[in-house]
């Protein structure tokens, strides 16, 4: 007997505000289903495929690197590491200033990690530490949450360390023009650029013109932040980052004869340079993922999805590692995404327990085209969910996120699309409607209630629950 889990990313449950895309005519498939069996709505904060088998995988909602520090900070590790100790000394005894090139997301446990290292690197307060907020994020609606983490920053570090300037991540990858790279250069030396006391109001005006945070060009918020022959730079960075290019540029500023470039990096993980650059905390491979709990509960996975996502959803299955795992398995939807009959032989051809159909839908231009992707779901769940009848198979129907996009329609109107949660259909031939209520929760539950269906031994919390008594008397 095997588990299907079916992934349409981008579908969601509609807001009060939101153009009506949905209807059971455009899905009649779908829409039957969530009436005749368990159906409920779970909330979801990610915003990409990524995101989400992260969040399921590790059911953990941040970089799982957050959480290192955490831990480490509250096992009070971090003041006794090397690194750190050299950064203190350094900025000590060379009365220079500490440049910190911080990563931003719309997480804000940034802001509790940023705080734990700044006030006790700057205890007395009387070091000069500026902060240069880089933003990392390709999704222009997640400026509301990037202002928030921004302002946050702001108010709780102000003390410890100085906002000196934000910037898009693209101006100091390797992948970047050497023209934008040079303009940063120039303002680290000269202070000379756009400044903006507000960076609300910088922000805000992005997001009106939809212009990604990631490729937000640099602009200053506070003076003072002149970067120094002597002066200490560190990455605060949570994954591996090749920056080569900015690093190697700000270690090659001229000085002048008489002043010698004595620049310093570190990083707070490992970093991608051609020379090593000390690092305060390691990476770790990840206690819980799908990989380790298929391990302690005896099962296979078989994924199909396109293959420009195999290696990152491999990456997150696995327990942040990039391994070959003969216990997953991956084909490629590429040349059949919407052939029903394809799809259902190969359920029928592999043995693996776990089958995950991965799908993204939030590619449309137009609400025409949307409405066309949505109809070849519905055949497909009509495909897959005839065949798990036939077969007694579970079949799971949901989806990692929600898009909120404006497009056009037809009649050239401007639709805002906008989903706030995302559905969940549960098919299965011994957890009927009748006996079980499946509740509201997140996404992270979806991997958990696959364990389950699959191993009963799977010790995890679950969203579905055996209906009591008084729930029957009530909603009978």
């Amino acid at each position: 007997m095997k588990t299907i889990l079916f992934l349409m990313n981008g579908f969601g449950i509609e807001t009060k505000n939101s153009y009506s895309i949905y209807d059971a005519e455009l899905m009649p498939t779908f829409d039957e289903l969530s009436r005749k069996y368990m159906f409920s709505t779970l909330n979801t904060r990610v915003r990409s495929i990524y995101e989400g088998f992260r969040n399921m995988s590790l059911e953990v909602n941040e970089l799982y690197n957050y959480h290192i520090y955490q831990r480490e900070a509250l096992e009070e590790k971090i003041l006794k590491n090397s690194t750190y100790n050299t950064i203190n000394n350094e900025l000590t005894n060379r009365q220079s200033k500490l440049h910190i090139y911080a990563f931003v997301d719309t997480s804000e446990m940034i802001i509790d990690n940023l705080k734990h290292f700044l006030r006790n690197i700057n205890k007395e307060k009387n070091k000069k530490i500026f902060l240069h907020l880089v933003l990392t994020n390709t999704n222009y609606e997640d400026y509301p949450q990037i202002i928030e983490v921004l302002s946050k920053i702001n108010i709780e570090l102000n003390e410890y360390a100085t906002i000196g300037v934000v910037l898009g991540l693209e101006t100091i990858l390797n992948s970047n023009s050497a023209v934008e790279l040079n303009f940063f250069l120039k303002m680290l030396i000269s202070e000379f650029g756009e400044k903006w006391q507000s960076f609300n109001q910088k922000l805000d005006v992005s997001y009106r013109t939809k212009k990604a945070p990631t490729s937000i060009r640099p602009f200053i918020v506070n003076n003072g932040f002149t970067l120094e022959a002597n002066d200490l730079c560190m990455i605060w960075n949570y994954d591996n980052i090749d920056i080569s290019n900015f690093i190697n540029s700000v270690k090659n500023i001229n000085y002048g004869k008489e002043v010698k470039n004595n620049i310093s990096f570190y990083s707070l993980f490992p970093i991608t340079y051609n020379e090593p650059v000390l690092n305060v905390l390691n990476y770790e491979v990840a206690k819980n993922s799908l990989a380790t709990n298929m391990q302690g509960l005896g099962f296979k996975t078989l994924v199909l999805t396109e293959t420009k996502y195999v290696n990152a959803i491999n990456y997150y299955l696995n327990g942040l590692e990039s391994v070959n795992n003969p216990n997953i398995s991956y084909l490629s939807l590429d040349n059949y995404l919407y052939d029903v009959n394809t799809v259902v032989n190969i359920i029928n051809k592999y043995p693996q327990e776990l089958i995950i159909f991965n799908y993204d839908l939030s590619n449309f231009s137009s609400v025409e085209e949307f409405q066309g992707v949505l109809r070849k779901m519905d055949a497909l769940i009509k495909g897959i969910y005839d065949n798990a009848k036939k077969n007694s198979h579970s079949l799971i129907i949901s989806s990692i996120y929600g898009v909120q996009k404006t497009v056009p329609n037809a009649k050239g109107e401007i639709c805002h699309i906008e989903y706030d949660k995302v559905p969940i259909v549960y098919i299965d031939s011994f957890i009927t409607k009748a006996n079980y209520v499946i509740n509201n929760g997140d996404i992270d539950s979806l991997f958990r209630v696959c364990y389950k269906t699959i191993n009963k031994k799977y010790p995890g919390d679950v969203l579905i629950t055996k209906k009591n008594l008084l729930y029957r008397l009530i909603f009978k």
